[in-house]
C-alpha cells in the first residue's frame, strides 16, 4: 500500500475532506482555494495513493487510520455516500458520525464568538483610549509592515549555475530550475531549491539540454516540452521528471518542434501557447493530456508571438506580452479552456493591455493576482514590475527588484512569496534568486 507520508500536508487535508464526503466546492471553501486547484490536488492524490475514484480514496483514508468508519442509522459496516452532487462524482466519501460533525460545528461557533468578542473588545479599547480626556488623541495603526519598513525583495541563495531561458516550477514547497543557457552553452542542469533551509541541491540532469522551454507539475511529475537545443535547432521531445525517484522518461512528443512558447497547467492538462518553429512565430495552442499521453491542437490565439508569459487566475489562462518578430507586444489575451472543449463559443477574449510592450518576462499568479517582472523592450532601462487584477482588469506597479535590466528569467509562486531566478541581467547570464513577499499573514490567537 502506498505510504501516507508521500502526500503533502495540503494533499492530506484534501484527502481527509474527501473521506468526509465533502464536494470540490466545499473543499475549496474550507481551504480558501479555487475548485480548479482542488481538482489538481485530487489528481496528485489519486496518482500517489494508486486509486481511480473518490470512493477508493475515502476507503484508503480509513485503511490508514485518517478517519474512523461508522455505520449509518440502521446499517452495519461502512456507509458509502455517492451521487450527492447529481451523480457527477464530485462528492463521494465515507459517512462520518453526526455527533462528530455536530461537535465540529459547535466548536466553530464557539471560535467565531470568541473572535467576535476579541474584535469588539479591541474596538472598545481603541475608542476608550482615543476619547479619554488626557489630550492624547493620536492613534497608531498596527498592521503589516510597509515596503519602506523592510524591502519586500530579498536576495536568497543564488543558483548553482548562472543561466537564462530556464524553466522553473514549484512542487512540495520546493522550487525546481530546469535547463537554460550559461556561458558554457545550453544545459540540462536540474537544481532543487528548499526555501526553508535556503539551500540548492543538484539532481539528475535533463537528458536533452534545452533553453526557451517551459515546465509544469501535473500529478506529481514535472513535464518539460520542446525547447532550443545546443545545436541551435529545435526539439519536439517531451521529457518528464519524477521528483520521488530522481529519474527522467520520455512521453508523446509535440506535434511540431517548438521553443519560446508560453506554458500553463490547467485542471491536470498542459498548455503551450505560440512560440517559434524555426521560421516564424506562431499563434498555435497545444494541449497535452497526461492521462492519455496525447497532444491536441486547440483554437489558436488572436496574436502570433513568442517569448510571452502565461498564468492561471480565476479559472482562466492569461497569455501576456511577447514578441512578434518585429516588436515587443503589450497584448493580454484570455483563454477559457472549457469553452474550447464544448465548442459553443469563442474561448478567447481580450483583457487590458500592459502599459508597455515587453517579452522574455517572469510571470506568476498568487492569490489570483498576476505579477510580471522584467522583460525586454526596445529601450535600455529596466522595466517596472507590474501586477494585474483580473477582477478589475487593471494594472498597477509594485516594488521592482533592485537589479538592472532583467529578462528571460524564471518566476514562480510558493506560499506567500514570489521567486524570480536566473535570466539575463545587463546582457549576462545571472544566478540571481530573489524572493518577494506578496502576501502578509497575521496570526490571531484563539481562546478555547
Amino acid at each position: 500500500m502506498p505510504e501516507i507520508n508521500e502526500l503533502s500536508d495540503r494533499e492530506r487535508e484534501i484527502l481527509y475532506l474527501v473521506a468526509t464526503g465533502a464536494s470540490n466546492k466545499q473543499i475549496a471553501h474550507e481551504l480558501y482555494i479555487s475548485t480548479n486547484t482542488v481538482k489538481v490536488h485530487l489528481r496528485n492524490v489519486f496518482s500517489k495513493i494508486g486509486v481511480n475514484s473518490r470512493t477508493e480514496a475515502a476507503m484508503y483514508a480509513v485503511s490508514v487510520g485518517m478517519v474512523e468508519p461508522v455505520s449509518a442509522p440502521g446499517k452495519e459496516g461502512v456507509s458509502i455516500l455517492s451521487g450527492a452532487d447529481g451523480g457527477d462524482g464530485d462528492s463521494a466519501g465515507l459517512l462520518i458520525g453526526l455527533d462528530a460533525l455536530d461537535l465540529t460545528v459547535q466548536r466553530r461557533k464557539r471560535m467565531g464568538l470568541v473572535f467576535a468578542f476579541i474584535i469588539l473588545l479591541t474596538i472598545g479599547l481603541v475608542g476608550f483610549f482615543a476619547l479619554r480626556p488626557n489630550g492624547d488623541t493620536t492613534l497608531t495603526s498596527v498592521g503589516p509592515p510597509s515596503p519602506t519598513d523592510s524591502p519586500r525583495w530579498q536576495n536568497r541563495s543564488p543558483l548553482p549555475t548562472p543561466r537564462s531561458g530556464l524553466a522553473v516550477v514549484s512542487y512540495e514547497n520546493r522550487i525546481y530550475a530546469v535547463g537554460g543557457e550559461s556561458d558554457q552553452g545550453i544545459t540540462g542542469q536540474l537544481d532543487r531549491y528548499d526555501p526553508i533551509i535556503n539551500l540548492w541541491t543538484t539532481l539528475s540532469p535533463k537528458p536533452v539540454p534545452v533553453r526557451d522551454t517551459g515546465a509544469a507539475v501535473i500529478g506529481g511529475l514535472v513535464y518539460v516540452p520542446g525547447g532550443r537545443t545546443s545545436s541551435g535547432g529545435l526539439t519536439n521531445v517531451l521529457e518528464v521528471y519524477d521528483p520521488l525517484t530522481d529519474k527522467w522518461e520520455q512521453c508523446q512528443p509535440l506535434p511540431v518542434a517548438l521553443s519560446a512558447f508560453a506554458t500553463a497547467s490547467f485542471e491536470g492538462n498542459l498548455y503551450l501557447f505560440g512560440g517559434w518553429d524555426g521560421s516564424e512565430y506562431l499563434n498555435s495552442v497545444y494541449e497535452y493530456d497526461p492521462a492519455q499521453d496525447k497532444w491536441n491542437e486547440k483554437k489558436a490565439m488572436p496574436t502570433a508571438r513568442g517569448y510571452a508569459g502565461a498564468a492561471v487566475a480565476g479559472g482562466k489562462v492569461y497569455v501576456m506580452a511577447g514578441f512578434d518578430g518585429q516588436k515587443a507586444l503589450a497584448v493580454n489575451e484570455i483563454y477559457l479552456p472549457e469553452r474550447d472543449d464544448n465548442g459553443l463559443s469563442d474561448p478567447w477574449s481580450i483583457g487590458q493591455a500592459l502599459p508597455q510592450g515587453r517579452y522574455g518576462i517572469g510571470i506568476a499568479s498568487i492569490a489570483d493576482i498576476i505579477h510580471v517582472v522584467g522583460g525586454q523592450d526596445q529601450g535600455t532601462e529596466a522595466l517596472p514590475a507590474l501586477e494585474y487584477s483580473p477582477q478589475s482588469d487593471e494594472w498597477q506597479m509594485f516594488e521592482r527588484p533592485a537589479v538592472g535590466k532583467w529578462s528571460y528569467l524564471g518566476m514562480v509562486a510558493l506560499e506567500t512569496h514570489l521567486y524570480a531566478l536566473g535570466g539575463m541581467v545587463n546582457e549576462a547570464p545571472s544566478n540571481l534568486n530573489m524572493s518577494y513577499q506578496a502576501i502578509y499573514t497575521i496570526s490571531i490567537p484563539l481562546v478555547r
